[in-house]
């Protein structure tokens, strides 16, 4: 029996660990994306930082929103 709560507790912190990777994974990503389209939008329309801030800034809002959606999820 105490090898099964072992396993059990075991797997819950692997969860935990991948729930991380997620969060941080979403995070990531949506910036990244959102700086690749700012630089490709002022890369086309010569304005130099402003669409890659806000590319930023919508990328890391998305990232957020969807680390919200999967917290919310968990509940």
């Amino acid at each position: 029996m105490k090898n099964d709560k072992r396993r059990r507790s075991n797997q819950s912190d692997w969860a935990a660990f991948g729930l991380i990777g997620q969060v941080g994974l979403y995070i990531c990503l949506g910036a990244l994306s959102g700086i690749a389209a700012g630089l490709f939008i002022d890369s086309k329309f010569h304005t130099s930082p402003v669409a890659t801030l806000i590319g930023l800034l919508l990328g890391l809002a998305a990232g957020i929103y969807m680390v919200y959606r999967l917290v919310s999820s968990l509940e």
